[in-house]
C-alpha cells in the first residue's frame, strides 16, 4: 500500500496493509481519533488500493482507478461529507477539489454544516444497485455530524451491508456515534503526530524553513492540519491576542465585555476556536513553568520565543488554579463545536478565568 499521502500513523498503516493482504477487508471500517491526523487520507488511500488494478503493491497511485478516486470522479466512489442542503454542486465540487491538492486540508466555507438523512437516503437508494466496475467505496467524513435520523438511516445499510460496498467512516468523536453503528464497524485508532513528523512534513511538503516548521508544530498540538491552517494565519498576531485575553480577563466586566464586541466582530468561530487554543497552549507552558518538573528545559515550552513574558506572567501571581482552567478552555471549546452563542461562551470563560487566577502583582 502506498503511504506518500499519510504522515506516521504506522500501527493503522500496518492493520490496513495486512487486510488488504489477505484480503480480508471488512465491509465497515471507522477511523477514529484526533481532527487533523490522516484519518482522512487514510480512507481516501484505502478506497485507492481497492480499486487499485496493480498487480504489485496497491494503491499504485499510476494506473487509471487510482487516479480516478484521487480526483473524485470514479463512478463507484462516493465521499460524503457535511455540508448544508442548501449547497450547490459547484460548491460540493470545489470542497473535494481542496482536497485533491491537500487531502490534510478539506475546505470548510460553512459555519455548521452536518450531514442530512437525505444524503444517507440517496447512499441507500444507489447502494442498492450493482457496481458499475465491480467494487463501490463509501467515505462518509466526519460521521458524528450525521442527523440522528441519518445515523438511523445508515444504520440499515450497515445491517444489510451490500457484498461489494466497502464503507469507512471518520470521526473524531467516537461518543457521538450510536453504539449500534460502532459495534457494525471495525474500529481503527489514529494517534496525534509527533512535532518531529509535522516539522518534517512542512519542511518537505511546503518547504517551510526549519525554525518556523518547528514553531507551527509545537502549536499544532500534534494535528497536520492545524499546521497548514496556521500558515494562512499571522500567527504572531494572533498569539499576542491569547495573552491579551488572559490580560483582559483580569480587568472589569465592562472592558471585557468590549473587548469581546472586537473580537467577534473581527474574528470568526473557527479563529475564536484557535484563539482558545492557543490560550491553553499558554497555561500548559505556565504550568511547566510553575511546576519546573524534573529534567525541564526551556525546549519543552511551546512558547519558547516568549520565555520573558512566560516568566513575568508566571511570577504575577501567587496561585493559579490550573485544573479549574484547563477545564473551562476546554469546555468553552466543546461548547463552540456545539454552536453555543460565541459571546456569551466568552464571557462566562473570561470570568471564571478570572476567578482562577490569583494575582499578587501586575501583567505589563
Amino acid at each position: 500500500m502506498s503511504y506518500t499521502q499519510i504522515i506516521g500513523q504506522n500501527r493503522p498503516k500496518d492493520i490496513i496493509r495486512r487486510a488488504i493482504e489477505h484480503n480480508r477487508l471488512p465491509h465497515a471500517y471507522l477511523f477514529s481519533g484526533p481532527d487533523g491526523v490522516g484519518k482522512q487520507a487514510m480512507a481516501i488511500e484505502l478506497a485507492k488500493a481497492i480499486f487499485c488494478r496493480s498487480e504489485g503493491e496497491k494503491p499504485c497511485d499510476t494506473c487509471d482507478n487510482c487516479r480516478r478516486v484521487a480526483h473524485f470522479s470514479h463512478p463507484d466512489f462516493i465521499f460524503i461529507f457535511p455540508m448544508p442542503k442548501s449547497a450547490e454542486v459547484e460548491e460540493e465540487r470545489q470542497v473535494l477539489d481542496s482536497m485533491v491538492q491537500e487531502p490534510y486540508a478539506r475546505l470548510q466555507p460553512w459555519a455548521a454544516p452536518g450531514i442530512s438523512i437525505e444524503r444517507i437516503r440517496e447512499l441507500r437508494r444507489v447502494s442498492s444497485l450493482k457496481p458499475l466496475e465491480g467494487h463501490r467505496v463509501v467515505i462518509i467524513a466526519e460521521a458524528e455530524k450525521m442527523t440522528t435520523e441519518a445515523a438511523n438511516a445508515l444504520l440499515k445499510i450497515l445491517e444489510e451491508p451490500p457484498p461489494a460496498m466497502h464503507l469507512i467512516l471518520t470521526t473524531s468523536r467516537v461518543n457521538a456515534l450510536l453504539p449500534t453503528i460502532l459495534s457494525r464497524c471495525q474500529e481503527v485508532d489514529f494517534h496525534l503526530l509527533s512535532d518531529a513528523e509535522i516539522i518534517a512534513a512542512l519542511e518537505e511538503r511546503r518547504q517551510i524553513p526549519a525554525d518556523r516548521a518547528q514553531l507551527l508544530a509545537r502549536i499544532a498540538q500534534g494535528s497536520y492540519t492545524r499546521a497548514l491552517a496556521l500558515l494562512d494565519e499571522d500567527l504572531q498576531a494572533r498569539r499576542d491576542l491569547a495573552v491579551e485575553a488572559l490580560r483582559i480577563c483580569l480587568r472589569d466586566d465592562l472592558t471585557q465585555l468590549e473587548w469581546i464586541e472586537t473580537v467577534t466582530a473581527e474574528l470568526d468561530k473557527r479563529e475564536i476556536r484557535d484563539l482558545i487554543t492557543l490560550m491553553l497552549i499558554w497555561f500548559r507552558d505556565v504550568l511547566l513553568l510553575f511546576e519546573k518538573p524534573d529534567g525541564f528545559s526551556s525546549d519543552q515550552l511551546v512558547n519558547v520565543d516568549k520565555l520573558d513574558v512566560l516568566e513575568k506572567f508566571t511570577q504575577a501571581f501567587g496561585d493559579i488554579r490550573f485544573d479549574s482552567i484547563f477545564s473551562e478552555l476546554e469546555r468553552a471549546i466543546e461548547l463552540l463545536d456545539r454552536n453555543v452563542q460565541v459571546n456569551l461562551i466568552l464571557i462566562v470563560l473570561l470570568a471564571r478565568l478570572q476567578e482562577s487566577l490569583i494575582i499578587k502583582g501586575s501583567i505589563t
